[in-house]
């Protein structure tokens, strides 16, 4: 009897540093080179960036609240949930 092996390549979970976010975080388990939109609940943009693996994203001028953070990359599209406090 032949088994199949099945081997699954996970990407790195994405992670915000620190979180909840206060004034600025960075981003970790990215590629380089990925765009960061931040949303609210409403699909309203308030942020758009270009940003690298180890760069830190201001939030400074967004009030507080819980938003929607869409990481896309060329290995695809993520959405996390981002708290500012």
């Amino acid at each position: 009897m032949t088994q199949a092996l099945t081997s699954s390549v996970q990407k790195p979970k994405i992670v915000f540093h620190p979180y909840p976010v206060i004034d600025s975080f960075q981003i970790a388990g990215i590629d380089d080179n990925v765009t960061l939109v931040i949303s609210d609940f409403h699909c309203r943009v308030l942020l758009t960036k270009h940003i690298s693996c180890d760069e830190s994203i201001s939030l400074h001028g967004i009030p507080r609240g819980v938003y929607i953070a869409k990481i896309i990359s060329s290995s695809g599209i993520e959405r996390r949930k981002l708290e500012k406090r």
